[in-house]
């Protein structure tokens, strides 16, 4: 199989192009920030005297875990390491 052909890999990876974004890159963001509304909005709607360590969960998570992990992954798309 040629690649140049195809445009592809015969294993079926393509390496993106620079102006592509990498493969899952999409996915793993909107999961990212699916897991931010809901950490942000189980902290808006429970009592924190009610609910202490899922509330500190949920904002450990949401104020600083997910944050983290959304700058890694755009700055990893954006090349910056």
């Amino acid at each position: 199989m040629n690649a140049k052909e195809y445009g592809r890999h015969a294993s079926g990876y393509r390496k993106p192009e620079a102006s592509e974004l990498s493969r899952g890159f999409t996915r793993r963001l909107i999961l990212w920030a699916v897991v931010f509304a809901v950490c942000v909005g189980w902290v808006m709607t429970h009592m924190g005297c009610a609910h202490p360590i899922e509330n500190g969960l949920a904002a450990l998570m949401g104020f600083g875990f997910v944050p983290l992990r959304l700058i890694a992954l755009v700055s990893s798309e954006a090349g910056v390491e």
